[in-house]
């Protein structure tokens, strides 16, 4: 009842519709009751007077903005619309959503109709991602994965998280009795992701495949179990997964403007989208109904170091002088057959994951490392990218 941890046997009782064995702080609960939604259709704007709607990277929000994401998201999934929504997913899984036309176009819907559903909720909620490239080497520690009620839980060895908000008997997903996790290996590195946004305005394409097959696809199947398989849309993990690739599709976009004319002509309905048209998702700032979306780009020391320096070192003098201790893994070939990524796309694929290769034989560092801390030089950013920022300085003489 204080908002706190429960103890003893019994379930807490807490305002606003929340139940079990963690409640939100005080705090949240007056803050929620200050900020009351205002109803409205599934594709408009949700609160009136909003704004541009701001998304974060989740180690950039408050403990309260995090908190509040949380036990939004909790509370609607126990509502009729956002179960709706996963199953669509599900259901629609190897039917266009995952193809190039609709890839990228149909998932930003997605996570606009969620976000619509949240606000309905509390129009304070704020989207986070996770930009997993600024932990790439060691992923796992990074404090997302903590088992704080305000962030998201850790391993469950492929079988139920047993940690955090989502944690088995506190969290059940739409179709399963328990989320599953079963972290392996790293993440694309910052250099990769450097490397797809640098892919040429006129060359679509390419772009497309590799944020879906080489940035997305072994994303999905390096945090694994649930997220490795048809119901990855009900792990919680999904959506601050799908924020970022957006992010990442928004950050290209910018750099190719107009935006990108691929999608112009695509007048028609997407799966199961309600009747939406891929060329009504291109402009982020006027999506269906009004609304309007930017992006934070990550405050992290390492993200703010290497943003200098991208903007002063080509990318193909980074692969070919850059030391590292860790090799960027190859697109995952479980993503790629749970995907049904096709020969020809694996094949073209292989060829830019073959570019990659380190200047320098890596080396993996063993035993456990400190999540994300606030210094961007040394070992720790090392530890954590896979490569030195300083050597990657040196190159750009910044």
């Amino acid at each position: 009842q204080n908002g706190g941890t429960c103890i003893g046997s019994n379930m807490c009782q807490c305002r606003r519709g929340y139940s079990g064995r963690q409640c939100p702080p005080r705090g949240l609960e007056r803050e929620e009751q200050r900020q009351p939604a205002t109803p409205a259709s599934a594709h408009g704007r949700e609160c009136s007077g909003e704004g541009c709607r701001l998304r974060k990277e989740i180690h950039d929000m408050t403990q309260r903005e995090r908190q509040l994401y949380i036990n939004t998201y909790k509370q609607a999934y126990t509502q009729g619309d956002l179960l709706a929504l996963l199953r669509s997913h599900e259901a629609n899984f190897h039917t266009g959503i995952h193809t190039p036309n609709q890839f990228l176009p149909w998932h930003r819907w997605f996570i606009l109709r969620l976000e619509n559903i949240l606000k309905k909720i509390n129009c304070s909620v704020v989207m986070p991602y996770w930009d997993w490239s600024l932990s790439s080497a060691r992923p796992w520690n990074a404090l997302v994965w903590s088992g704080a009620p305000h962030y998201y839980g850790g391993d469950g060895g492929g079988t139920c998280v047993s940690s955090g908000p989502f944690q088995s008997g506190q969290f059940t997903p739409a179709t399963s009795w328990c989320l599953r996790r079963n972290f392996v290996g790293t993440t694309p590195s910052s250099l990769v992701v450097n490397d797809v946004l640098s892919t040429p305005c006129g060359d679509f394409t390419d772009f497309e495949l590799r944020i879906r097959g080489e940035l997305h696809n072994t994303v999905h199947c390096s945090i694994g179990g649930t997220m490795c398989s048809v119901k990855a849309a009900e792990a919680p993990d999904f959506f601050l997964h799908h924020v970022y690739i957006d992010k990442l599709w928004d950050d290209w976009q910018k750099k190719c403007s107009p935006y990108n004319s691929h999608f112009r002509s695509l007048t028609s309905s997407m799966t199961a989208a309600d009747g939406t048209a891929a060329s009504d998702m291109v402009d982020l700032s006027n999506q269906p109904g009004g609304v309007c979306v930017r992006y934070q780009s990550s405050r992290n020391p390492f993200a703010r170091r290497l943003r200098r320096i991208f903007a002063h070192v080509p990318v193909a003098m980074i692969a070919k002088n850059l030391p590292c201790t860790v090799q960027d893994p190859p697109a995952s070939e479980d993503g790629q057959d749970l995907f049904r990524v096709s020969p020809a796309e694996r094949e073209r694929l292989s060829q830019f994951v073959a570019k990659q290769k380190c200047s320098q034989t890596p080396t993996r560092r063993q035993g456990n490392v400190n999540p994300i801390r606030n210094v961007a030089r040394g070992p720790v950013a090392v530890v954590n990218l896979g490569f030195s920022l300083d050597a990657l300085e040196n190159l750009a003489n910044v």
